[in-house]
This record gives structure tokens, C-alpha cells and sequence, in this order.
């Protein structure tokens, strides 16, 4: 009898292991997996929390265009050029440190169709056509014709005459404010109805021309600061001292005020279909340099930086590198007819 009692009760033991010890296994796995999974997230954003369209994506810095009508330029430890599209809604979250906003962290879509690779530009367009946009800058059909005979040496794109473009913009009234997408109700900006009207017009050039896609050049004029002697503006520099400046229109108190105007160039790529394919701004030249013993401020004609080819070619290969990178040993750069009619007119 005795026997019998002891072989139930080890019984009773091995079925209670047997419930136990998968319960307590199951109770140990959940315990690590919390321990794992608190040790894997994310901690707190500590930055400031924005959400916009990229508008401008180098490898140093992303531009977002908020919903309050603002762009906010914010350095990157990582290049995202090859990961972020231009007009890609993103989140991003960054601080401020000496007056420079520093990336924290970013979401942004990660389908395919939302960028396009500058190598596939490259190779799905044969033919484009380049739409001038001057605002305010004399002189700036030498820029333009410049950045058309680089994209036509370093890539092999036809590239046709910017009148067929005028011709046609001046039948498409487009606004060009941000305020025309504004919605009423909550003061944000509708990126895509603020582009939509852009996006057709450039469908319709694109069609009427034949061409694979089109060029937009705004060459615009901005305000440069100037510190120690150099303006810097637009991810560019240049001093403003220059013994070739000449005493055309004295632009007086400018140095006082700690800055000078400049122009810049904003150039976007549209497809064929209207979708965006690649966009930078950078700045190009001081429009006024200092000369004389008082060193007062004197308009500076583009004409004159158009003079010196081999800074043209630098800065044509330092902008537009990224979607056409430089042909190596093509010799002497040659100034095109067009560049050579804008510096032969009289300064």
C-alpha cells in the first residue's frame, strides 16, 4: 500500500512539473522579450518636432517647407540624397545650436516612386528644354546659357532654346505664391495644390517642345550677410573686396548694415508626367564689392563674373555635379557664343 502511495504522489510530481515548468519557461521568455524590447526602443525626441515637404535635399542638409508657409534648412550628420525625394512628406525632429538647427531624427516615405536616382535621370532623358526665370538680376541670360552648354557637355541632353518655354509660360498665368494653397480653415499650406498648377504648366511645355523634361532657373536676388570681409549666403561664399570692381552705382551704408545683395540660382527639374525630379539652390555672385580707401559698396555687373571661365566651371561643376558630374579631360572650358554676347555688352 505504501508503494502505491509513493508511486502516486511521484505521479502528482511530474504532472505538476509538467504544467509548471512550460509556464514558467513561457514567464521568462515574456520577461526578456519586455527587457528586450524596452532596451531596443527609441528614447524621446528631445528636438523640436516639424512636419513639411523636403524642398531641398544636399548631403549635409535637408530644407523643409512647413505647413506655416516657412523653409527650415537643417543639417544632417548622414546624406539623404538618395533616400529623400524632393516633395517628400517627412517628420523631423531637430535642435538649435549657435543659431544652426542639427537633425535628430527623420521619417520619410520609403517607396520607391518618391525619388528618382540622379544616375536613372541621367539616363531617361535625351532632350530637355529650360525654362528662365529672372527676378530682378541683370544679366542673367549668361548664367542660364552657361548651365545649358555644361548639361549639354557632360551629359549629351539636347538641350533647346529657353524662347520656346517663354513663348509658352506667357499663355499659363501660375501663381507663384504659396499663400494662393493656403487653406482658410487651418492656415497650412496643401503642398500638392501649391505644386498641382506648377506641375501642368510643365507638362505642357515638356509636350508642346518635344522634350523629355524641363529645366526651371530662377536666378534671383537675395540679401547675402557679410562678416570679416565675406558674403555667404545660399551654401556660398565669395569676399567682397575685388580690385576688378568698378564705381558704377555706389550702394551706400551696405557694409554698415553687415550684408550686400547677391544673386542666386534655384533650379528645379521637372519630368515629362509633371513629377519632380531634382532641384538645388545655390548662391553665384555678389551683386556690389567694396573698392576705394573707404571701402564703399559698388555695383558689380554679372557680366564681369562671366570674365573669369575657369570660377564659372567650378562653380557650374560644385552645383550641378550631383545630376551631372563633370567629363574629365575635356580641355580648356570654352565659353559658349550666348556667354560671350552677355560679356561683350557694355558695362
Amino acid at each position: 500500500m505504501r508503494a502505491s502511495f509513493m508511486w502516486l504522489g511521484l505521479i502528482r510530481c511530474q504532472i505538476r512539473s509538467a504544467i509548471v515548468a512550460p509556464a514558467l519557461t513561457a514567464l521568462l521568455l515574456l520577461g526578456a522579450g519586455v527587457l528586450c524590447l524596452r532596451a531596443t526602443q527609441k528614447p524621446q525626441h528631445t528636438g523640436v518636432k516639424l512636419e513639411g515637404f523636403a524642398t531641398i535635399v544636399e548631403p549635409d542638409c535637408i530644407t523643409v517647407f512647413d505647413k506655416k508657409n516657412h523653409e527650415i534648412q537643417i543639417h544632417t550628420d548622414k546624406d539623404y540624397t538618395s533616400l529623400v525625394g524632393i516633395a517628400a512628406p517627412v517628420t523631423v525632429w531637430y535642435t538649435t545650436a549657435g543659431g544652426v538647427n542639427h537633425l535628430e531624427d527623420i521619417v520619410y516615405p520609403t517607396r520607391a516612386e518618391t525619388f528618382v536616382p540622379t544616375q536613372l535621370i541621367r539616363e531617361s532623358i535625351k532632350s530637355i528644354v529650360i525654362l528662365p526665370q529672372p527676378e530682378g538680376v541683370e544679366n542673367s541670360q549668361g548664367l542660364v546659357s552657361a548651365i545649358s552648354k555644361y548639361l549639354v557637355d557632360n551629359t549629351g541632353w539636347f538641350v533647346a532654346p529657353p524662347e520656346l518655354t517663354l513663348e509658352i509660360a506667357s499663355r499659363t498665368k501660375v501663381p507663384t505664391s504659396s499663400l494662393d494653397a493656403i487653406n482658410p480653415n487651418t492656415g497650412e499650406v496643401d503642398m500638392q495644390q501649391y505644386l498641382e498648377p506648377q506641375r501642368a504648366l510643365m507638362t505642357t511645355i515638356a509636350t508642346e517642345t518635344r522634350s523629355d523634361a524641363v529645366l526651371e532657373v530662377r536666378i534671383i536676388k537675395v540679401k547675402a550677410s557679410v562678416h570679416a570681409g565675406t558674403a555667404s549666403w545660399d551654401d556660398m561664399t565669395e569676399p567682397v573686396a575685388s580690385r576688378m570692381s568698378h564705381a558704377l552705382t555706389p550702394w551706400e551704408g551696405l557694409g554698415n548694415k553687415g550684408w550686400v545683395y547677391a544673386a542666386s540660382a534655384d533650379m528645379t527639374l521637372w519630368g515629362q508626367d509633371g513629377r519632380l525630379l531634382w532641384k538645388r539652390r545655390r548662391g553665384f555672385a555678389v551683386l556690389a564689392v567694396q573698392s576705394g580707401m573707404g571701402g564703399k559698396y559698388h555695383e558689380r555687373p554679372l557680366t564681369q563674373v562671366y570674365e573669369d571661365s575657369a570660377a564659372m566651371q567650378r562653380w557650374l561643376g560644385n552645383t550641378l555635379g550631383d545630376l551631372a558630374p563633370p567629363i574629365k579631360g575635356t580641355g580648356a572650358p570654352q565659353i559658349s557664343p550666348e556667354l560671350q554676347k552677355q560679356i561683350e555688352k557694355p558695362k
